[in-house]
């Protein structure tokens, strides 16, 4: 009876793994594999048309070819290096909005009724139905002059708001702008910032 026991617990195990090995490795192969090609390439000499090979073997040795002129050169050129500076900026922004207004939601939805709370999902998860490139190219509309959207920031006033904060250049002028950027980014990262919150709000103990 024991054996049988351990034979069931044993089995139950492997296919507890297998279960949490498949996500892991589609993780591998289609985020953490691509990084890696990158890489891999910021760091290679060309040849040609291709790439060389990081590792040879040659008389006898073992050589290992990396090439980091491309870092240096981001480091050293001031058009670049302040690129890659708002890059950072924008991203840290966007962030941190994404937090301050996924937070919330995320924990209404997680304290909500349980026959509400797949509607609220739902909410969220609606704007995966259209285009990416859609949703973008609307907020592009919203914000052009007319827009309504742009016609409700003119109209009470908060365009000089964003001018005084550096967000846009002049009243009125909202497209091209770090605030119609961070705005759009904002927009685009918010679901994925309330569905792990929400995925892990709903199972704290209250207690």
């Amino acid at each position: 009876m024991l054996g049988r026991l351990r034979i069931l617990f044993r089995g139950l195990a492997r296919g507890r793994s297998a279960v949490i090995g498949v996500p892991y490795l589609w993780l591998l192969v289609f985020f953490l594999l691509p990084f890696l090609i990158v890489a891999r390439i910021s760091v290679s000499e060309m040849e040609n048309v291709a790439f060389k090979d990081l590792i040879t073997f040659k008389d006898g040795l073992l050589q290992l070819s990396l090439k980091f002129s491309g870092y240096r050169f981001i480091a050293e050129d001031s058009l670049y290096f302040d690129t890659y500076l708002r890059s950072l900026k924008y991203a840290g922004a966007t962030t941190l909005l994404c937090l301050a207004i996924g937070y919330p939601f995320a924990y209404f939805m997680a304290r909500a009724r349980a026959t509400v709370q797949p509607a609220l999902l739902m909410l969220v998860m609606l704007p995966f139905w259209t285009s990416f490139l859609l949703r973008v190219y609307a907020w592009k509309g919203l914000l052009s002059e007319n827009g309504w959207v742009e016609s409700v920031i003119v109209g009470s006033g908060l365009d000089h708001w964003l001018v005084a904060a550096g967000l846009i250049e002049a009243p009125g002028r909202l497209m091209n702008t770090p605030f119609s950027l961070v705005l759009g980014m904002t927009y685009t990262y918010l679901p994925f910032m309330v569905l792990p919150l929400y995925a892990n709000l709903a199972k704290m103990d209250l207690r």
